[in-house]
């Protein structure tokens, strides 16, 4: 593939998972002023999150089935006309709290065929050099679309109102549909490499479960942070910049991770296991109620409780690389789970105790979820020095550069 065609599958693949990201974001955000008009709680927002979740989750082995079989392109053009669908229709339809949850769950099937499409569009359409800070930036769309829902809040929600905040996300719509206007190099018969290794299905489970925690403590940042902030004393427009800020944080540390892996030549799950014990270190700061903590938690929590999605993708990715799309969503199912439980709880726990509970909580929930994955990469390398053959691409081992 030419740079250009690679070019223009990282920057298909970057946009898509930032739209599809953006209504669930938006209404995180913006909870403060949507409240006023359809009078729901906290417990509810979490609910609103779950149900995204819950979307992606039922459908995300079977969007990574059609990643595979059809080529990213197929699935990245249903992911933009459901992400599309679904910020019309809360911006135009959306009357009460039962028609955002409808809404909330197409958004969630149009993300499930963003995120398999966009992971199988650069694992085989970027060079595998380049796959590391590829995947970093791929994942960076998510933070960027937090990042977008922060700033929505003072530029667009308390000026215009909230819905039009909805509306102004449609721009990218048109952009996505231009760069998928023309096939993607290679068929869907080049989405898998057949002669590499047989997907280690137990093995990709406990990764899938660790994804799950791991993905539902940070999924809790986008969808509560302003409200944890006004809660502690902030302005909502000083909140929604600090969302803004920690996006800003959280893109930087994915693209940076990603430069590493590719230096280091290895995609390794012991960098996200770190990576997750520090953001629980983030999230002890935030339930402390002091801002000063609160502000540098939302900075540790966004840099690398958030920070690890790229290396994970690239990890799951590399080490199934007989059928990268479907691996991907199954690995997927649990980052769903995840999402759709935890911000639930979450939810909860500030209804019934408090934001500092919840907090903690967290915490708990994301060192957990590290100790899964250093339990899975010992168990790795254990049968990796018995077998090579069968479990080397599990480490996540890139090949050699070649010589000078």
């Amino acid at each position: 593939m030419s740079e250009r065609s690679a070019g223009r599958v990282l920057v298909a693949a970057t946009l898509s998972a930032s739209l599809s990201m953006l209504p669930v974001h938006l209404l995180g955000a913006s909870a403060v002023l949507v409240r006023e008009d359809l009078h729901f709680d906290q417990a509810q927002l979490g609910l609103g999150v779950a149900a995204f979740f819950m979307a992606f989750g039922l459908v995300a082995w079977f969007a990574g089935h059609v990643s595979q079989t059809r080529g990213p392109r197929v699935a990245l053009l249903v992911a933009t006309t459901l992400t599309c669908v679904s910020l019309l229709g809360i911006a135009t339809v959306v009357a009460d709290w039962t028609a955002m949850l409808g809404f909330l769950m197409v958004a969630g099937v149009g993300n499930a065929f963003a995120q398999t499409g966009s992971n199988l569009a650069l694992s085989t359409g970027v060079g595998v050099r380049r796959q590391g800070l590829a995947f970093g930036l791929k994942q960076s769309a998510i933070p960027a679309s937090s990042l977008l829902a922060g700033a929505a809040v003072p530029l667009v929600g308390l000026t215009l109102g909230w819905r039009w905040s909805f509306v102004a996300a449609l721009v990218l719509v048109p952009v996505l549909y231009a760069l998928l206007a023309r096939r993607f190099a290679g068929g869907p018969s080049q989405h898998r490499d057949a002669a590499a290794p047989a997907t280690d299905w137990p093995m990709l489970l406990a990764i899938a479960v660790a994804y799950g925690g791991a993905a539902g403590s940070s999924a809790t940042l986008g969808a509560f942070l302003v409200e944890s902030a006004v809660a502690a004393g902030v302005g909502i427009g000083s909140a929604g910049v600090l969302l803004a800020i920690g996006s800003v944080v959280s893109i930087a540390s994915r693209l940076a991770v990603g430069w590493f892996v590719d230096r280091r030549g290895r995609a390794d799950f012991t960098i996200v296991a770190v990576m997750l014990l520090l953001g629980a270190a983030g999230y002890l700061a935030l339930a402390s109620g002091t801002l000063a903590f609160f502000a540098v938690g939302t900075a540790i929590a966004f840099g690398a409780g958030w920070g690890w999605n790229g290396v994970f993708n690239h990890a799951v990715v590399t080490m199934n690389k007989r059928n990268p799309g479907t691996a991907t969503g199954f690995a997927m199912m649990g980052m769903a789970t995840g999402g759709m439980l935890w911000p639930m709880a979450f939810g909860l726990l500030v209804t019934g105790a408090s934001f500092r509970a919840a907090w903690i909580a967290t915490a708990v929930l994301s060192a957990a979820s590290a100790v899964v994955l250093v339990i899975c990469v010992r168990r790795m390398r254990r049968r990796a020095r018995t077998d090579p053959g069968a479990v080397a691409p599990s480490v996540g081992t890139l090949p050699p550069l070649p010589p000078a």
